[in-house]
């Protein structure tokens, strides 16, 4: 400021001072502290706002305003400035007498007396909480996903920043972060279209802050994936006790203007410690998810490092599948199942084998992941029906007698309604008699959540002229009136049924029952896993009908099948 300013200033005051002073009261909020922070004068402008009379701030320190929305650190940082004999601007949320917060922009100039020395503060503020509010809101916007109204990925990423934060400190409570997916969105969007999908995300969404409330951070990631940071919630609620309630809501039926509908989950939760970046943590709670996909969806799994090592196992084979595909390495192979009375091979179950280039020939179960990838499961059965014309023609221009193709549908989920349609529509196209095939189900895949849906999908399957069989019975628990319920052709006793009949008189009485009880309910019976002529003998002498198993043949390829079937071998066997 020149000398000529501050002289025009000085002389402007000293004229009219309380002119000045009015200007000062309309415009700013204004206080006079000593040094130790004690007020020591407030205009009533900062009365009006702050809601405390004169007397009532006069002789006490701005702690009395304090809303707790800083940090000891901003007003160490504050004073630090301040005792320099610098001057502090910022923007202060103060908490008013009854309660409220508002905002004010501040500067805060040291006072020196005649000797140089600090003696007190001035501070001099105007109001700002409307625009304060407005750039909360704005952020709040930016982070909020505006369809269901939880936080977007933005929202959910500076949440877990904070989350990670906050497990760093000394005894942190534990957190928890949980994803999830929908099982069987897609239908629903694409039967009843992209409003109806709305509609079930926007309940969910509201079904999820029923269930941990407001102080847990829920996002939506995008799509119909979500995730939960649990923090306040595991204070009151196991989180056994959360997750089991997370998947009972996701099941919930969803009434839509033109239907209900349900869908489930697959959902992941890992621990979040101080161990952990946020990267990490999403890639655990991913690893979690896939593995309770793998597991057949609806249902919860925790992350684990040994869950982690499988999983990258699964998906090196699921990489390696696909190139396999490409470079024609994956055949069905047939293994014969022979006519006990006619020792005839009248069957041949369908198994799909793997050339690996390093591991040599791979049954089925040692890629089962394969099947569990939709994309890769889609190619496969493509290739599977494929092989089926082929091979078929292969064998009546080899004189090969009709043989019926058992089919397992262990590997197809009867759920995957879309994906079945396009199986089955194949076999219709390459013009296969649906006769030609036995569907094998097993007891696991009639049993849980998922069993009326199954045998409702089984039964259109009979209708359209596919055979049944109920695959390794007397495994499991399977009740006696689903052999009622269901249309069935076959009953194929599991393997552990042979061990020991020609020695163990109880084992063969078992096995006995079991083949009349198939009879009972008019069910052709085969007996799977024999492996001896003492076996084979025992089966035939009991009554079964078709007999699998390496005492007949392993699995082979589709023209070794043509050899097998000519010999006339069986005969002596049969006597």
């Amino acid at each position: 400021m020149s000398a000529q300013h501050d002289n025009r200033l000085r002389a402007l005051t000293h004229e009219d001072a309380d002119f000045w002073a009015d200007v000062v009261d309309n415009v700013l909020i204004v206080a006079v502290t000593d040094r130790r922070g004690i007020i020591t004068y407030v205009n009533d402008k900062f009365c009006q706002i702050s809601q405390y009379s004169r007397q009532e701030l006069l002789g006490h320190t701005h702690r009395i305003l304090n809303s707790g929305e800083h940090g000891k650190s901003f007003f160490r940082d504050m004073y630090r400035t301040l005792y320099a004999g610098k001057t502090w601007h910022g923007n202060l949320c103060n908490r008013a007498k009854d309660g409220s917060h508002y905002w004010v922009a501040t500067t805060i100039i040291p006072h020196h007396d005649a000797r140089g020395e600090i003696s007190g503060f001035v501070a001099t503020r105007f109001e700002i909480t409307e625009l304060m509010n407005t750039k909360v809101r704005l952020k709040k916007q930016a982070a909020t996903d505006m369809l269901t109204g939880l936080l977007n990925r933005g929202g959910f990423n500076a949440s877990l920043v904070a989350a990670v934060e906050a497990s760093k400190r000394r005894d942190p409570d534990p957190q928890v972060l949980v994803m999830f997916d929908l099982d069987g969105f897609k239908p629903v969007n694409d039967i009843h279209g992209h409003h109806a999908g709305d509609e079930v995300l926007k309940t969910i969404a509201t079904r999820l802050i029923e269930l941990v409330g407001t102080q847990d951070a829920i996002s939506r990631l995008g799509g119909d994936e979500f995730a939960l940071i649990l923090h306040k919630s595991l204070k009151i609620t196991p989180l056994e006790t959360i997750l089991t309630k997370l998947q009972n809501l996701l099941e919930e039926p969803i009434m839509l203007e033109s239907a209900t509908v349900r869908i489930s989950g697959s959902i992941g939760a890992t621990p979040i410690t101080s161990e952990d970046t946020m990267e990490g943590l999403q890639k655990n709670a991913d690893v979690a998810v896939y593995a309770a996909k793998q597991a057949g969806g609806k249902q919860a799994r925790m992350f684990t490092p040994s869950l982690h090592k499988t999983t990258m196992e699964r998906a090196k084979i699921l990489e390696e599948a696909r190139k396999g595909v490409v470079q024609k390495q994956f055949e069905v192979y047939y293994q014969p199942i022979l006519n006990a009375r006619t020792g005839r091979i009248e069957q041949a179950e369908a198994l799909m084998r793997w050339h690996h280039p390093e591991r040599g020939l791979l049954s089925a179960g040692a890629f089962t992941d394969v099947f569990a990838d939709s994309a890769l499961a889609q190619i496969m059965e493509t290739h599977l029906v494929q092989s089926f014309h082929d091979d078929i023609q292969k064998w009546k221009e080899a004189g090969l007698p009709s043989l019926r193709l058992a089919v397992n549908l262990s590997h197809l989920d009867l759920l995957n309604l879309e994906q079945q349609i396009d199986l089955f529509s194949e076999i219709r196209q390459l013009n296969l008699d649906p006769s030609t095939f036995m569907l094998e189900v097993t007891e696991q895949m009639l049993q849980g959540r998922r069993a009326e849906k199954s045998r409702l999908r089984l039964r259109g399957l009979a209708e359209d002229g596919f055979g049944l069989a109920m695959d390794n019975f007397g495994y499991g628990t399977v009740r006696l009136s689903t052999l009622r319920e269901l249309p069935l052709q076959s009953l194929k006793l599991d393997r552990c049924l042979v061990r020991n009949i020609d020695t163990d008189d109880k084992a063969r009485s078992l096995l006995a029952s079991l083949i009349k009880l198939g009879h009972g309910y008019n069910l052709a019976v085969t007996v799977e896993g024999v492996e001896t002529q003492e076996e084979f003998d025992t089966v035939r002498q009991l009554g079964v009908d078709y007999v699998q198993g390496f005492f007949i043949s392993r699995a082979v390829s589709a023209s070794e099948l043509i050899r097998i079937t000519h010999e006339e071998a069986w005969n002596p066997v049969l006597n």
